[in-house]
């Protein structure tokens, strides 16, 4: 039985027993059993009535003190208790200037034109009474710690670096009951900053977090611009699983019910936007399990979204991390999407998304499926640069024509990529799987050829680069031609899709699709490169000469060590980076598949044969910033030459000093060092000293 306590206080005719329930809310909100008292007897005593029960009862609210206190209507039994929002911070209003407040005005009458519009952040903020708990570091309320968060470093930080500008949106969304709108499509400006330090001092987390009425809000938000130029977002914060009750006949536990339906309401909105979305979850305080977030976020990424989940602790500095994260990541999709010549956003194409879940099913009778037959294909010869037709058009004997899925399934940077089958006569599918790419932005639509003719040209000389690499791999002493994998680069075709009058409607570009469970970047063309802790299955070490481990290096050193190779075999002209792709470990030797390259054009002279992917100097820069030489590197930067005394060594040392490669007059072989001039081995070294000094 629980043993009460007693709380004296003379205003209320002796003492006021303590209950269970109070206690707990009084410890997690740091409020003390004198502080409760001095509320009780020197705060403002207020009737009310209990919302779920309707029963009376007393409020006192202790504003010297900063908390409120509640008792039963008798004052002899204590029900909870809270800190006053705000209380012991201070965080002054920005002073809006004429100019700032003119800037915010006219935002105000521009908004209703959605095409002037960069981006549209919808967050969401739990507003449950657990956001009441004062066990911050710092000894604020969660409630606080958020409110100071998302007006500080997400707000404020980004009008000060000129991140945000006026014609960025904002709306912001309770997690509550009802998921009610507190502020709607609102200018970032530093007027919406004072609004969010108006919620922190007045704003008072009360009842249950509701997932669903949030996510329902949230979704009606960010339809409102239907406009692709605007960039979107969606940042859901809480403290605490999902309060929804499973409707009867559920079926279910309650759990399981929250991660279904989260996921649901997720799905609708990830479908619709893609990869012009960022979705970014909130996690404050640790409290174990995450289920209906992590499905939240996992639901997200199967549609193609930038996807995260942030943990955050109790701290100010990690929440204020998770807050600054997601308005980088908003800022560097705004990048990625403006166009260098125009310095306008592109307009993503309006399409919808099929789940990467449901990849591996395929049925011809399937109206989602698109049949055509009136198709041809074509290839571009990169000799005399045309387009060329051949002759054979399918690739399996009983096709007749093309399928396409009417939804997409997976986005780069500058592609959409759909399922492919080729069909029969019956309209079966026939022949491999294949996938169809095409332009993500309404402005390449117009001339789909000319469009896919930058990735030919990419894509070819990617292909040329990696055969020059795999050639030099492949000569490394020690290396085994059958089991070490090598660099291709899938071939391609465009298939033009006619009408009846046989007038070019569409074209996709098709090739060999590639295990998407497998499917993974090397590195891409802003600096990325796959870290040792992200290197998976492919990660073991491949022993060259013997066991020396001077000379070993792992698979997952290939694909950077062949970026790094293009750069310098092109005597520094351009590099080929990111590689995505999968390891074919069913071939024979093994085969890295890799698609979709970028090349960076050291001097930009290129540029529009490189297309919008070409970053020239400063995407190699950033690549070699962040790219660690592994021992391959190396060793692909020797002249390896198995007999130091064939006559041929003056011969290929002079080739070397014609390309500016050789920076030593001597020549360490195998264990000798040769004098150039007199061909004589000058005096030993140490064995397995296998390598031109260059």
């Amino acid at each position: 039985m629980e043993t009460k306590r007693k709380l004296v206080v003379d205003e209320c005719d002796g003492v006021i027993r303590s209950s269970l329930h109070g206690r707990k809310r009084r410890n997690e909100r740091g409020i003390s059993k004198k502080a409760f008292e001095a509320a009780v007897k020197h705060g403002e005593k207020i009737p009310t009535i209990n919302p779920k029960t309707g029963a009376k009862q007393w409020l006192f609210e202790y504003k010297a003190g900063g908390i409120t206190v509640i008792t039963d209507y008798s004052c002899t039994r204590e029900i909870t208790s809270w800190a006053h929002s705000c209380w012991g911070l201070n965080i002054e209003k920005m002073t809006i200037t004429r100019e700032m407040e003119e800037e915010h005005k006219y935002a105000v009458r521009s908004s209703t034109n959605h095409e002037l519009w960069k981006s549209h952040a919808v967050v969401v903020v739990d507003q449950s009474g657990s956001m009441r708990m004062t066990d911050t570091k710092n000894g604020v309320s969660r409630s606080d710690l958020a409110w100071v968060c998302l007006a500080v470093d997400y707000v404020g930080r980004r009008l000060r670096t000129g991140e945000a500008t006026s014609r960025d949106y904002f709306t912001l969304v309770e997690l509550g009951v009802d998921g009610r709108c507190l502020i709607r499509e609102h200018p970032v400006t530093w007027v919406l900053y004072n609004k969010l330090v108006d919620l922190l001092r007045t704003r008072r987390p009360l009842g249950c977090g509701n997932y669903l009425p949030a996510l329902d809000t949230a979704r009606d938000m960010l339809l409102l611009n239907k406009r692709g130029s605007c960039l979107l977002q969606l940042v859901f914060l809480t403290d605490g699983a999902p309060s929804d009750h499973a409707p009867p006949g559920a079926g279910c536990p309650t759990t399981e019910y929250h991660v279904h339906a989260v996921r649901n309401r997720v799905a609708s909105i990830a479908r619709k936007f893609g990869s012009r979305l960022t979705f970014g979850a909130i996690s404050v305080g640790n409290w174990g399990r995450y289920d209906a977030l992590e499905e939240m976020v996992s639901t997200a990424k199967d549609y193609n979204c930038n996807a995260y989940h942030f943990i955050s602790s109790l701290k100010s500095d990690d929440m204020s991390n998770a807050f600054m994260s997601m308005s980088t990541l908003l800022s560097s999709t705004k990048l990625t999407v403006t166009d260098m010549g125009s310095n306008r956003q592109r307009v993503f194409r309006d399409l919808n998304r099929e789940s990467k879940s449901h990849i591996g099913v395929y049925n011809s009778w399937d109206e989602s499926w698109i049949k055509s037959c009136n198709v041809h294909k074509t290839v571009f010869n990169k000799k005399t640069r045309k387009w060329e037709y051949p002759e054979v058009v399918f690739n399996d004997s009983q096709a007749v024509g093309i399928a396409f899925k009417e939804s997409i399934f997976g986005e780069g940077r500058e592609r959409a990529v759909r399922r492919v089958r080729e069909i029969d006569s019956d309209g079966d599918f026939v022949g491999p799987t294949l996938v169809g790419k095409e332009s993500l932005f309404v402005e390449d639509t117009h001339d789909d050829v000319s469009f896919h003719r930058t990735f030919f040209i990419i894509q070819q000389l990617a292909k040329r680069m990696a055969t020059f690499f795999n050639k030099k791999l492949l000569q490394l002493p020690g290396v085994d031609p059958l089991v070490t994998p090598t660099i291709d680069f899938l071939d391609c075709y465009v298939m033009e899709l006619c009408d009846k009058r046989g007038s070019i409607q569409s074209a996709l570009l098709v090739e060999k699709m590639l295990d998407h469970t497998k499917y993974k970047k090397f590195n891409n063309n802003d600096g990325y490169v796959l870290s040792s802790n992200q290197k998976n299955e492919t990660q073991h070490e491949i022993q060259l000469l013997g066991s020396n481990p001077d000379t070993s290096f792992s698979i997952d050193d290939i694909p950077q060590a062949y970026s790094h190779f293009t750069y310098l075999a092109s005597q520094r002209k351009f590099l080929v980076c990111d590689l995505q792709g999968v390891l074919n470990t069913d071939a024979t030797p093994p085969v890295f598949e890799l698609t979709d390259p970028a090349i960076h054009y050291s001097k930009m002279t290129s540029r529009k044969d490189f297309g919008r992917t070409d970053r020239g100097q400063l995407g190699i820069e950033d690549f070699l910033e962040t790219h660690t030489c592994s021992k391959l590197c190396h060793m692909l930067l020797k002249c390896w030459i198995d007999d130091p005394l064939d006559n041929d060594i003056l011969h290929y040392e002079e080739a070397l000093s014609k390309s500016q490669l050789r920076t030593n007059s001597n020549l360490q072989v195998r264990g000798i060092l040769v004098d150039p001039d007199t061909k004589s081995p000058a005096k030993s070294v140490p064995k397995k000293s296998v390598r031109f000094v260059v």
